[in-house]
């Protein structure tokens, strides 16, 4: 059941949503960091995605010890990936009265008051826009090693993330939000009618939705510790390195932009009556692109500002798009 949640006097409803696999080394660390935050009471759904190791004993240890604030789904398949996890997780929140969710990743650490902080910006955000309009607030994060050494203090400096830059037409080309971060509300859930069959990634769909139909914001300092110990199926790398593996690695390329043209037509034919006139049109003009000749997209694309975190990355963009 979901948790009451009480903060500095305040009554709120938050459940948080947790995608595990195969993740018996971290996911206890993590349910601590959750459920000792200072935001108290806070629930957790968790679905386990079939995991072979002893990830599903944890959850049930959880669960015994916090009867009704631990519960997990009883998946009888693999969803195929964090990411249909993700929405696997989301699909049946709908179903939960809770105004916000958060997601999270089986092995990081979040620091003691990252809901906290995230409900104070959510609550920030409701009293300048309204209670029902879609809205999304993420953070910055550490990165750290598999022992939870700092890495990074930043993630969002060490890769030169543009986490204030959310017009719509920049989440069409690039995801600025890291999906352990994240908390939405309701109105937001309520825009994921129907779960898209092309996406990169969970994190990012709901980026592109929440740019198109409501508001973003960053919180600009790290609350979850970031771990990477070689098996995070997103980890962390600088732009410098994603830059050279782009370049070694032009097939690889050419299939990212292909997945991210997908994810834009799939969008269109989802949302394509909804959107606000000028979101369609970029989106449109964005999807055109494949037609077009060398000089045409780069006009596209810098009219259109379909432009990432750094000029090297929009130029990078140009010339292989």
């Amino acid at each position: 059941m979901p948790g009451t949640i009480e903060g500095k006097g305040e009554m709120s409803m938050v459940t948080v949503l947790l995608a595990s696999y195969n993740g018996e080394k971290y996911i206890a660390a993590q349910l601590e960091s959750v459920l000792n935050q200072t935001l108290s009471g806070l629930s957790v759904l968790i679905s386990d995605d079939l995991s072979s190791d002893g990830t599903p004993a944890v959850i049930k240890e959880y669960e015994a010890r916090y009867p009704g604030r631990v519960r997990s789904l009883e998946n009888s398949r693999s969803s195929g990936g964090a990411r249909n996890n993700f929405f696997r997780l989301l699909k049946e929140a709908a179903h939960l009265p809770d105004p916000y969710v958060m997601l999270c990743d089986q092995d990081d650490v979040w620091l003691p008051d990252k809901a906290e902080a995230a409900l104070a910006e959510m609550k920030a955000m409701e009293a300048k826009w309204g209670e029902g309009v879609p809205l999304l607030v993420h953070s910055d994060l550490s990165v750290t090693d598999k022992d939870g050494g700092i890495l990074h203090k930043s993630m969002v400096k060490y890769q030169k993330i543009a986490v204030h830059d959310n017009r719509f037409s920049h989440y069409l080309v690039e995801n600025n939000i890291t999906g352990n971060t994240v908390m939405i509300n309701r109105p937001l859930l309520q825009l994921l009618k129907e779960f898209p069959e092309e996406c990169v990634m969970h994190d990012w769909w709901l980026g592109l939705l929440a740019s198109c139909f409501g508001k973003i914001s960053c919180i600009d300092r790290p609350l979850v510790l970031y771990r990477q110990h070689g098996d995070n199926q997103v980890g962390s790398k600088s732009g410098r390195q994603q830059y050279a593996e782009r370049l070694q690695n032009r097939e690889k390329a050419r299939e990212n932009y292909r997945k991210m043209f997908a994810q834009a037509r799939q969008f269109l034919k989802l949302y394509g009556n909804e959107m606000p006139e000028k979101n369609r049109r970029t989106l449109e003009h964005f999807i055109g692109l494949e037609e077009k000749n060398r000089a045409e997209k780069i006009y596209t694309i810098w009219k259109y500002r379909l432009v990432k975190s750094t000029p090297v990355r929009t130029l990078g963009q140009m010339l292989s798009i």
